[in-house]
């Protein structure tokens, strides 16, 4: 195993002869929503493409009635299986688990408060029969609410096939990942190119698209079959862009060596450090005037009651 993935706790059985089971594996890790898992699960369920499991692995406790919320939703329908951990595994190991539980030929990541168009699947399946090179596929979307209003979308010009080497250029040109974390990956790219890397946290996804990217080709769909619902306000990655920025900038520096050589690198890394630094500056000012602003907005309020 190469380009940082030597941990043997991220490698997959190696190559059954036969798959036992349906084509795809859908992995729905799931914390503390239980509020929004079963329109999810409904919007799968009632897809164009059945011949799948659907994973939901409960990295939460039982406090919040996922459990019944998820055994609600399925109504008796035996493809979906419900699992919560013993203790928080965090996205990465949730995922792994999941994978490693898994039947299918094809392993699709599905978030718990998002929704799935009706020919999501079948979309994302056809691309990659058609595309024998792509290791994955990813897919354009569009942006909801909490409530479900629409909010914007992320649709791209980009071709059904990119090749390996320039799609991990064009991830390393841009601190925003251009793919969607919800995509449909050959078992045997995880298979011989390991699983989700712990080390990387809330954005483990990243370094799987750009690792992925080394061994093989990139399938992309241009109808918006994802509806992606935005995160509560509470969520920990709207407090916590610092952590967030550099742990995308080891991943880039982490890839950087396999896409670029001599002065192409030296540019790259100097393009790495100034976006890096630029975007943890330009947070911490922002939390500054939060922070001094709002007292005396509030003490204005007060003086003119």
């Amino acid at each position: 195993m190469t380009n940082g993935v030597t941990d043997p706790a991220l490698h997959l059985a190696p190559p059954r002869e036969t798959i036992d089971g349906p084509r795809v594996s859908i992995i729905m890790p799931t914390f503390r929503r239980s509020h929004q898992i079963p329109e999810s699960i409904r919007s799968l369920l009632s897809g164009e493409y059945q011949d799948f499991e659907l994973l939901v692995r409960d990295d939460g406790n039982t406090s919040d009635g996922t459990e019944e919320a998820v055994v609600a939703a399925a109504a008796g329908d035996t493809r979906v299986r419900y699992h919560r951990n013993s203790a928080n595994l965090g996205v990465a190991r949730n995922l792994n688990a999941g994978i490693r539980a898994s039947q299918g030929e094809l392993i699709a990541v599905c978030h718990d408060h998002d929704l799935y168009r009706p020919g999501f699947l079948k979309a994302m399946v056809n691309a990659l029969d058609r595309q024998p090179s792509a290791l994955y596929v990813h897919c354009a979307s569009q942006v909801i609410g909490q409530g479900g209003e629409q909010k914007g979308s992320n649709v791209s010009d980009f071709g059904e096939l990119t090749t390996g080497i320039e799609w991990l250029k064009f991830m390393l040109s841009t601190p925003h990942c251009p793919v969607c974390a919800l995509t449909l990956v050959r078992r045997s790219a995880h298979e011989r190119y390991g699983l989700y890397n712990p080390r990387d946290g809330f954005i483990t996804d990243i370094d799987m698209w750009m690792r992925l990217s080394i061994y093989g080709d990139v399938a992309y769909v241009h109808e918006p079959y994802l509806l992606l619902r935005e995160r509560e306000r509470d969520h920990h990655a709207h407090s916590n862009f610092a952590g967030i920025t550099r742990a995308v900038a080891r991943i880039h520096s982490r890839h950087l060596p396999v896409a670029y050589h001599g002065a192409e690198r030296i540019r790259a890394t100097l393009r790495l450090q100034f976006w890096r630094n630029r975007i943890l500056l330009t947070g911490a000012a922002q939390v500054l005037k939060r922070r001094v602003v709002r007292p005396e907005v509030q003490r204005v309020r007060v003086e003119g009651a």
